[in-house]
């Protein structure tokens, strides 16, 4: 029970950062509006932000247990290899889940109308960026002095005081009872397909890495391939077309001259 409180526990957490960071960004695309310069190198430069301070209050809301008045933490205590493992892999399924979601969204990039509301995404880089936070995530743990600091303190303390105000604690409450069951079907798939032998990454594992036709879904490492494989097959069928025109068309001059 305790391991469902504390996966329940960092849903409130994710949630919460998530509103506090999307009024930071809000403030921040005003101020941003007119500056100048490559908008793909600011939005890395921001998400290396955002998942450094995530990650930070995360683990300050696991670890050190804030406390505002007479609230605190809403993540039970574990031991420290647990905390460590189970906190690895929940921040792992959240931070691919937004990948994949964001990777949706960058096929948008593409049509010009929608291009200044979405960006490219990099592969490489987000590999490092989860890879990264996993890393960093198991070290505060075993070092919670690396996330002892005002600014970490005042997001852990803001998630224990928003989830504890009246209606919007139950909000928040809500959305971590649906991130709680995401990742405990996510953990089963993965279950699942370990005890099968397939590969973790199969389609329509971890929620939308395909169809189950098995085409590549939302994956950001297969969009690529796929559009490389749609261009090739488009230029094939076109080419076949062509020659069985030109075929056609020496046939019937040829009948015509007989």
């Amino acid at each position: 029970m305790k391991i469902i409180d504390f996966i329940f526990g960092l849903g409130i957490a994710f949630s919460i950062f998530g509103f506090l960071w999307g009024i930071i960004m809000f403030l921040v695309n005003i101020l941003r509006r007119d500056f100048k310069g490559n908008r793909e190198v600011q939005d890395y430069g921001l998400r290396i932000v955002k998942y450094f301070l995530l990650v930070s209050a995360t683990a300050n809301y696991v670890v050190i247990r804030p406390k505002v008045g007479n609230a605190t933490s809403a993540v039970p205590e574990l031991n420290e290899l647990t905390t460590i493992i189970l906190g690895v892999l929940v921040l792992g399924f959240y931070l691919i889940s937004k990948l994949q979601r964001r990777a949706m969204m960058s096929q948008l990039a593409n049509n010009p109308m929608f291009a200044r509301f979405s960006s490219k995404i990099d592969p490489k880089v987000e590999r490092f960026l989860i890879l990264g936070s996993l890393i960093y995530f198991a070290l505060c743990i075993q070092f919670p002095d690396m996330v002892n600091n005002r600014v970490v303190n005042w997001f852990s303390e803001s998630i224990v005081n928003i989830y504890n105000t009246p209606v919007f604690g139950w909000i928040f409450a809500i959305i971590a009872f649906f991130f709680l069951i995401r990742i405990l079907w996510d953990a089963a798939n993965v279950v699942g397909a370990l005890v099968t032998g397939q590969p973790i990454n199969r389609p329509n594992q971890g929620g939308g890495f395909g169809d189950s036709e098995g085409n590549p879904g939302t994956n950001p490492f297969d969009q690529f391939r796929q559009s490389q494989q749609e261009s090739d097959d488009f230029v094939d069928y076109e080419d076949v077309t062509d020659e069985e025109e030109e075929g056609s068309n020496e046939s019937n001059d040829v009948h015509k001259l007989n």
